[in-house]
């Protein structure tokens, strides 16, 4: 092998290298958010039966992302498409490695939409027009269960 061939053999290889490097921090290099919904939590020094949801936004990717609002997306049919959150109307600007975002949510009102909690995500949008919507609750909060009705053992009989 001739010093020429061997020399364009390694500019292929870092070639390749340095192409396959390129693309791959283009993709990581990009900015995500993760939504987390939960409900029926308690606040320590509060009522304890008072309960209120809770949307957690974290920001996993590299870039800086500024979210303008965040809200309940609601079911589909119904009159109000939307919750907006109060504390998400400012805007916020989340950087790589800040702590997440946290936004209490009032669950007095939502007993309206008991028969379809499955359907209700957490959405936060972006300044780019970019929507991040949270995952399906499992679990039923408690403003979503029909009250228990009580059988006594004698009426069983």
């Amino acid at each position: 092998m001739t010093i020429t061939e061997v020399s364009a053999l390694l500019g292929l290889l870092f070639g390749l290298t340095g192409t396959a490097l390129g693309v791959s921090n283009y993709f990581r290099d990009k900015g995500h958010i993760v939504v987390l919904l939960q409900w029926d939590m308690a606040m320590t020094g509060e009522d304890a039966a008072n309960r209120i949801g809770c949307i957690t936004v974290t920001n996993t990717g590299r870039r800086a992302i500024f979210m303008s609002r965040v809200a309940l997306r609601l079911p589909i049919g119904g009159e109000i498409t939307h919750f907006l959150i109060q504390d998400g109307l400012k805007g916020q600007k989340l950087l790589e490695g800040d702590p997440p975002a946290v936004f209490p949510v009032d669950q007095d009102n939502l007993e309206a939409y008991a028969g379809h909690w499955q359907a209700i995500v957490a959405q936060v949008s972006d300044s780019t027009g970019k929507e991040w919507i949270s995952k399906k609750v499992k679990t039923v909060p408690s403003w979503a269960k029909t009250p228990n009705l009580t059988v006594h053992a004698d009426a069983a009989r």
